[in-house]
């Protein structure tokens, strides 16, 4: 079973596990110096120690010698040493390895251990007036062994051990200063956490609200967290999507149900845009000619199969442009398009030439076969329409200023009459550009092609 884990949670866990850590290691270094001081203070307090024992040993060596009983005399000399705390514990032996004298009484007259008769004999090969003695260090003591001379000659050989410390002195000592330490970290982290959970959950919080009510349909709303980091970029990244929601929800609901393509508001909001940034720009207006007629005869579901088609071949025609291309649907045959000056003709001729090439499997083949169908006239007659076509009527600003969208559709409706009469003319879709520098002008040279 897992246990969620609050933000809250995880960063009051996170500073307090910093806390201890920091007070942990603190208190292991703190630890580990006063050990490590403990061990220099025993060890130089052995060497002096071992130096005066080793002297009092041989002066009561030189003293006794002749009386034929020294060993009398360091037995008695041991507790003298014991309680200057010159040594915590004595041990004296003959060159033969048995202990002669000892602060444990119990030892006397018994053999040293094979450890102990090891490091002696070392301690007898290695001696010189220089080098008098040497040194075992254990992780708790330090052994000092040395040979008690007369003429620089061994005559005896003593174990001096001296403690070297623990850890329960060395906590003994720091442990009131490592309490104020601890207390003093947890004065500090504690505050830092609860300001740090502030500055982290408010904003936070603040999202989490505005994302309920976004999601309860409140795309209008905007959050403001003023802080400069990432809680107050990602609060800015927050407030552009719900600015791209919204107008995702424009878009959707002014929509062509047919072709989901964008429909009048948001045509129009692209044309005024481009208006307003003084962009060069062709809107193109297209129209299927004789689609009243094809539909009228094939039935509305082949009719919305036309526009479809149309849909599609003008989305390829855009795909590989520039990202600032736009595709629009007013409704039933007539859509909307918006590209730039370099590629119009690039554009037109893929549309025309593909429109041309598929809308004639909407056809039976024995329409197909004579090249129109028969059917009646917005007056009731019947008569003969030839296959459709798609006339695309362009207006661009870059001959001449536009100063708004209506204009552009004005332009556009009458730049479309000269297109259908191209495209009728040709018997295949046409593009016509209109190229007048004013529109009271007549149009020059007009740029038109068909597929």
């Amino acid at each position: 079973m897992t246990f969620p884990m609050s933000l809250r949670y995880r960063i009051v866990s996170l500073t307090m596990l910093f806390a201890v850590i920091l007070i942990a290691v603190f208190t292991t270094l703190l630890i580990n110096r006063q050990l490590h001081q403990i061990a220099e203070n025993n060890q130089f307090r052995a060497r002096i120690g071992t130096f005066a024992a080793k002297g009092a040993f041989e002066r009561a060596l030189l003293s006794n010698i002749r009386a034929g009983n020294p060993e009398a005399a360091f037995q008695r000399l041991i507790p003298i040493l014991q309680q200057g705390q010159l040594a915590e514990e004595v041990i004296v032996s003959d060159l033969k390895g048995q202990v002669v004298a000892a602060g444990n009484t119990r030892r006397i007259g018994t053999q040293l251990t094979e450890e102990e008769n090891r490091w002696i004999e070392y301690s007898q090969k290695t001696y010189s007036p220089e080098s008098w003695f040497c040194a075992r260090v254990l992780p708790e003591e330090i052994l000092f062994y040395t040979p008690i001379t007369l003429d620089d000659v061994p005559q005896y050989l003593v174990i001096l051990r001296y403690s070297l410390g623990n850890m329960r002195q060395a906590i003994q000592q720091i442990g009131q200063l490592c309490f104020l330490v601890a207390l003093g970290v947890m004065a500090v982290i504690v505050p830092l956490s609860l300001l740090l959970i502030q500055a982290i959950l408010r904003p936070i919080r603040i999202l989490n609200r505005a994302t309920k009510d976004i999601s309860a349909g409140n795309l209008g709303l905007r959050v403001a967290v003023h802080t400069e980091d990432e809680l107050g970029e990602l609060a800015d990244t927050f407030n552009s999507m719900t600015s791209a929601l919204l107008k995702m929800k424009e878009r959707a609901e002014n929509a062509n149900p047919l072709t989901k393509l964008p429909g009048n508001n948001v045509i129009h909001e692209e044309v005024e845009k481009r208006i307003k940034a003084k962009k060069k720009f062709v809107a193109i207006y297209s129209d299927l000619d004789n689609f009243k007629a094809f539909n009228d005869k094939y039935g509305i579901g082949a009719g919305d199969q036309a526009i479809r088609i149309t849909a599609s071949i003008l989305k390829e025609a855009i795909k590989n442009g520039g990202t600032d291309d736009f595709l629009g649907h007013e409704g039933g045959d007539d859509f909307f398009l918006l590209t730039s000056p370099e590629r119009v003709d690039e554009v037109t001729q893929h549309v025309c030439t593909e429109f041309d090439k598929r809308i004639k499997q909407l056809y039976s083949p024995e329409d197909l076969g004579q090249g129109y169908i028969v059917s009646k006239d917005r007056e009731g007659n019947v008569k003969q329409f030839p296959l459709m076509t798609i006339s695309l009527a362009g207006v661009t600003n870059a001959h001449r200023e536009l100063s708004s969208y209506a204009e552009v559709t004005n332009i556009c409706a009458e730049v479309k009459k000269k297109a259908k009469l191209t495209s009728k003319g040709s018997g295949r879709s046409s593009f016509f550009l209109d190229r007048r520098l004013s529109q009271e002008t007549e149009t020059p040279t007009p740029e038109a092609h068909s597929s």
